[in-house]
């Protein structure tokens, strides 16, 4: 099946092998490469379209947004968001819980962004057909989401329009083998209404963003900062928790949120106190960080039939057992799945690791080390760096870091991370050798020759080790 996006036409499902729209003569191949299936969503600015690439061989499904502003009277800021969500996908996209911008262009008089498909369901579509979400189930999703948030605003963005309907679960994972299934993760879509985080924005006011009982105070004044999405997120886990709309669940008289009262079953005082100050309408009193939500949620304690609790995918929250060992099974079996060449169920185990235990620093640098593989630089980054904030001796990170920045050609950088490792570590003849090549990118070649000749102090006497040893570095440096 093919669907017409002309908007004006008539009748705009065709053949799936027609090139041109039977009814108004209209292209059917936008871009010459993206056939449209079907109309799947419309927004306050754009309809979106699920399409495949007919240029790849397995004609992947993608996603199509079409710029189409409803009310004409803000087309032009309708433009310059649309725009941006474009943007913001390409700095953000290499996260896998974040979509990937596969194009962005124009054809005709209308703007189109060709994003990754995501396959599941929205947190709004789940609430439907399972119910109220149980306390475990707001743990894992607090859980699975607060690290990417925590991406997302180390990147200087800020969502601002947090909520069930913009964030979809992946279809879960099946194992080979029989091994089970791994839950699917959580992706946090739609950021046409993103911002930049400057000095001079922090000050200033402009335009309200966001979806109408889900925003933040100073949202409803123009001025959304991190702590923002915060509480776009708090409001997200009590409509869920509860199933009743937000404007409901706050009683305007008193000034203060009334949504324990609509809970269908209790939760824990300690998750409830977190929810509190997530949604804390003075900014003051509200969480400021990521990380320092994360540090408390650390110390809520799961209920006894965690692993038998709720949802149908209950069998994959974590036992009491894997709490103790602080996703050390999950590391094991990220380790095995890397082993056969399974770069995304690795990825996913090493997650549900590091959603047991946030500060597990070897599953952060394990993950780097496979979003490495798999070229997603921008997030081996990000998970190098939380390794070595969370462990500030683990010199394989530092070297790790420096490697990356210097393929990336941020060689001031690669140095800074050559050194923290060699100050932990310090024979080490390829990080020394490495370090020269840097330093002399920089421009420094006096320098960059006395850590070439500290690199060959620090090789082994052995002519068969010293071969190899250049062979390694040689080869990681030409990747």
């Amino acid at each position: 099946m093919s669907y017409c996006l002309n908007s004006e036409c008539r009748k705009p499902y065709n053949p799936s092998d027609n090139r041109f729209c039977q009814s108004c003569g209209a292209k059917l191949l936008l871009g010459d490469r993206y056939r449209t299936i079907k109309p799947i969503g419309q927004g306050g600015f754009g309809k979106t379209f699920l399409a495949v690439d007919e240029y790849k061989p397995s004609r992947p499904r993608c996603v199509i947004k079409q710029f189409f502003p409803q009310n004409s009277a803000n087309a032009e800021k309708a433009a310059e968001l649309f725009g941006r969500e474009a943007v913001r996908l390409d700095e953000l996209g290499q996260h896998p819980q974040i979509p990937e911008l596969m194009a962005h262009f124009q054809q005709g008089e209308q703007q189109y962004l060709i994003q990754e498909f995501i396959d599941g369901q929205n947190l709004e579509q789940e609430l439907v057909v399972n119910g109220v979400f149980t306390e475990n189930q707001i743990q894992e999703l607090l859980w699975d989401l607060l690290p990417v948030l925590d991406f997302v605003h180390e990147r200087q963005v800020i969502h601002r329009d947090i909520k069930p309907e913009n964030i979809i679960r992946r279809n879960s994972i099946t194992l080979p083998d029989g091994g089970g299934e791994i839950k699917g993760q959580l992706v946090l879509v739609d950021f046409g209404a993103s911002k930049v985080i400057t000095e001079s924005s922090l000050g200033q006011t402009g335009t309200m963003i966001g979806s109408a009982g889900y925003v933040a105070p100073e949202q409803l004044a123009g001025k959304a900062v991190p702590a923002s999405d915060l509480y776009n997120l708090g409001v997200t886990c009590i409509y869920l928790l509860t199933q009743v709309a937000p404007f409901e669940l706050f009683d305007v008289v008193e000034g203060r949120w009334v949504w324990r009262q609509y809970l269908q079953s209790p939760i824990s005082e300690e998750l409830g106190i977190i929810i509190d100050k997530l949604l804390a309408p003075n900014i003051n009193q509200r969480y400021q960080s990521v990380e320092e939500v994360l540090k408390e949620l650390e110390s809520v304690k799961y209920q006894k039939n965690f692993a038998a609790s709720g949802s149908q995918a209950g069998g994959n929250n974590p036992s009491l057992l894997t709490k103790m060992l602080g996703g050390i099974p999950q590391v094991i079996k990220g380790r095995i799945m890397q082993e056969f060449g399974k770069t995304e169920a690795a990825i996913a185990s090493y997650d549900r690791a590091i959603s047991i235990r946030p500060n597990n620093y070897d599953a952060w640098y394990k993950k780097a080390e496979v979003c490495y593989q798999l070229k997603r630089y921008e997030e081996a980054i990000f998970c190098y760096q939380k390794t070595v904030k969370l462990q500030p001796n683990h010199w394989q990170g530092w070297r790790s870091l420096g490697v990356l920045f210097y393929q990336l050609q941020r060689y001031e950088k690669a140095v800074e991370s050559y050194f923290k490792s060699l100050d932990i570590e310090g024979n080490q003849p390829m990080v020394w050798l490495w370090l020269s090549l840097a330093i002399k990118k920089s421009g420094d070649e006096q320098k960059a020759q006395m850590c070439l000749e500290k690199a060959r102090e620090c090789l082994p006497k052995s002519p068969v080790e010293r071969a190899d040893i250049l062979w390694q570095a040689w080869e990681k440096l030409i990747r």
